[in-house]
């Protein structure tokens, strides 16, 4: 008899997943598959299909498993007329998923050399190639998660490790959308109508720390749009490369000389391949905290991670001393990972 009601909701979950599930059969745009096992899909959006930036999906592939469905964070933005998720290969179902969508795909070598003595590859193909047939998709959501109330903060922390930046690209997306509408509004009404401005934060800082030096190119697409649209310095980047010691140390030295050289001369970081330079190590999270909090007196931070549980009790903690020792407030949020 106590079983009854745990049944009766699992069997309504599944057929409201079924049902969603006819309605949610996605065609591949296009698919790609980064260093580091990182499978990339661009879907077309279903008609009524309606998120906020940071929420989640998952999906479904009858190929791989006719009843597994797996989460994964939307990297689209709510205003882009196609969906993406990026899958890191991380068991069987994901090794299956990405092996299926490499037969796909045709191998594009990239113009990037890695500084690290090996060249980086990608591999891509679109549904416009001809004879490309895309295994069948289906997705059903989607769903909540904290970063999704991002807009009522005054300024965001965002902090992910390797592939726990995924739920923040959404929202990177989303700020420079509207950056590009604020831009096009001013040109367009120049003084008459003042500053139009969106609701949401003023600031965004985006840390990003990965021990790959390829996984830089899974969103470069993203921060080469941020060098090139946010003029005002609403989004600041700070990409982090762990592999390689610490900036000052003697042995990253050569790296750091050329790598500085050739940001001046060609204003590309020659580590990620962008527009955004990389440190070296890992951030000095207290003097990241004690920046902002000087920076931003009186603010509301929210503070989004999503990584390794590892580094989720410092973060927590510091967002409690900083809020309890100084005007600004940060609110600390973990996203599932």
């Amino acid at each position: 008899m106590f079983l009854i009601v745990p049944v009766l909701f699992y069997a309504c979950e599944r057929i409201i997943r079924k049902v969603r599930e006819n309605n949610y059969h996605v065609n591949i745009l296009k698919a790609a598959i980064y260093p580091g096992n990182v499978l990339s899909l661009h879907m077309k959006k279903p008609p009524g299909f309606k998120y906020k930036s940071g929420m989640y999906l998952f999906v479904k592939c009858p190929d791989v498993s006719p009843f597994e469905w797996h989460p994964f964070s939307i990297t689209s933005a709510p205003g882009d007329d196609y969906l993406s998720v990026h899958i890191r290969t991380l068991g069987d179902w994901t090794s299956e998923l990405r092996n299926l969508f490499g037969k796909c795909c045709e191998a594009q070598v990239t113009s990037k050399k890695a500084t690290l003595s090996r060249l980086e590859t990608t591999v891509v193909a679109d549904s416009a190639t001809e004879d490309t047939r895309f295994p069948k998709v289906f997705i059903d959501g989607p769903y909540g998660a904290p970063a999704q109330n991002y807009k009522k903060y005054d300024i965001l922390l965002l902090i992910g490790l390797g592939i726990g930046a995924t739920p923040f690209i959404s929202i990177l997306k989303d700020l420079l959308n509207n950056i590009k509408s604020n831009d096009e509004v001013e040109s367009m009404h120049g003084s008459e109508i003042g500053s139009f401005k969106n609701s949401g934060p003023g600031r965004a800082y985006f840390y990003w720390v990965t021990r790959e030096q390829g996984s830089f190119d899974w969103f470069k697409g993203v921060m080469n749009e941020v060098a090139d649209n946010d003029h005002s310095d609403v989004i600041e980047m700070h990409n982090y490369l762990t592999s390689v010691y610490e900036e000052g140390d003697a042995r990253s030295a050569l790296i750091a000389m050329v790598q500085s050289l050739q940001h001046a001369k060609n204003g590309v970081d020659i580590v990620s391949g962008s527009k955004i330079r990389t440190h070296f190590a890992r951030p000095n999270w207290r003097k990241v905290f004690s920046d902002l909090a000087n920076a931003h007196k009186n603010s509301r931070i929210g503070v989004f991670y999503c990584g390794s549980p590892t580094l989720t009790k410092q973060l927590k903690d510091l967002s409690k001393e900083f809020s309890q020792t100084t005007t600004t407030r940060f609110h600390f949020h973990k996203e599932n990972f």
